[in-house]
């Protein structure tokens, strides 16, 4: 059974989703935008971390990549799309504030065909773009979807940056995240947790065919 911990980091309270296999003493890190004291509990429990998967590469959700790939020695996955953020982590106005490094470079991308493993539980990817063109949300079909700024409690991610499409957005969300079970928690990239079964109804910002 995989345990879910999500602790919001930072200046703009980004979620980070650590998925937890106790019985394979394993986890997977979502998105890397602050160090946190509870890495070094899971590491000093025993447990390996098998990835840091990341839902797209905007700066507030990689600023601790760096470090946080040399402290949990594991892969970094995202999808090429997002390749060309992060050359712009070096300048950008935000990185004093959220102390971001220079992000190292992935050693696996992702696409639809990808199945990332904890434990014996394979993270399914599903290319949701829109927020940026190489977002992605994971799917683990008995625990939830982890959106990224995809979807969020009643909104949406904002598409008015580089690569923003609202268009694409609205696609993604309608076509492949409302394919999921009205049942699943949708884990988002800031706020509070939801379900499929809500956006439909309530989210303001779609409206499901």
């Amino acid at each position: 059974m995989i345990e879910v911990q999500t602790i919001p980091m930072g200046p703009f309270q980004v979620n980070c989703h650590i998925l937890i296999d106790r019985g394979a003493n394993e986890f997977v890190v979502i998105d890397a935008p602050m160090m946190f004291k509870l890495f070094d509990e899971l590491l000093n429990a025993g447990l390996r971390a098998k990835w840091i998967l990341l839902t797209h590469a905007h700066i507030d959700h990689i600023a601790a990549l760096r470090p946080l790939k040399q402290k949990l020695n594991c892969p970094v996955a995202m999808h090429e799309k997002d390749s060309f953020l992060l050359g712009q982590v070096a300048g950008n106005p935000f990185q004093q504030m959220l102390q971001a490094s220079v992000p190292p470079d992935p050693d696996e991308w992702l696409t639809e065909d990808s199945l990332p493993k904890l434990g014996s539980q394979e993270i399914e990817v599903i290319h949701t773009p829109g927020h940026t063109p190489g977002s992605v949300s994971f799917y683990v079909p008995e625990t939830g979807v982890f959106t990224g700024d995809a979807l969020f409690l009643e909104s949406i991610g904002r598409t008015d940056l580089p690569g923003g499409d609202t268009d694409i957005l609205m696609t993604s969300i309608r076509e492949k995240l409302f394919a999921l079970p009205d049942v699943t928690t949708v884990f988002p990239g800031h706020g509070s947790d939801t379900t499929i079964g809500h956006e439909k109804k309530f989210n303001p910002f779609v409206q499901h065919p």
